[in-house]
């Protein structure tokens, strides 16, 4: 019987598939294959290959995902935990604009109610 140490890594049995991550976006969003190719300036057997293989280079992907306008990499950075790491900068641009329009509705309430008590004079 073989023992693991406790603090041994708990990897998954399997890292995401690729080739079938391609081919269900192609099949997903109606993709030829050929017209990819031709724009990957790779033959059409190669990207039968890059579909049918489990794993793909970063390199290739990246091709791909900018001949798509399809960012792979968010699909595949999904399927990690929520609790792992990241170095991408979280985008705060709609907390920040939420909060100024929290500060100006609060500065409208009080001048409504300025304006409502000067009225009732």
């Amino acid at each position: 019987m073989k023992t693991t140490p406790e603090n041994a890594m708990n990897i998954p049995d399997a890292a995401p598939n690729t080739g079938a991550l391609l081919i269900s976006y192609f099949k997903e969003k109606r993709i030829r294959k050929s017209a990819l190719a031709r724009m990957l300036k790779k033959s059409p057997s190669t990207l039968v290959s890059f579909t049918k293989n489990n794993t793909i280079q970063t390199t290739v992907l990246w091709e791909i995902s900018h001949a798509l306008k399809h960012n792979f990499f968010a699909d595949i950075a999904a399927s990690f935990p929520e609790h792992y790491s990241n170095n991408v900068k979280p985008d705060t641009t709609k907390d920040d604009r939420i909060k100024e329009l929290e500060l100006e509705n609060t500065i409208l309430k009080a001048e409504v109610a300025i304006l409502v008590k000067t009225l009732k004079g």
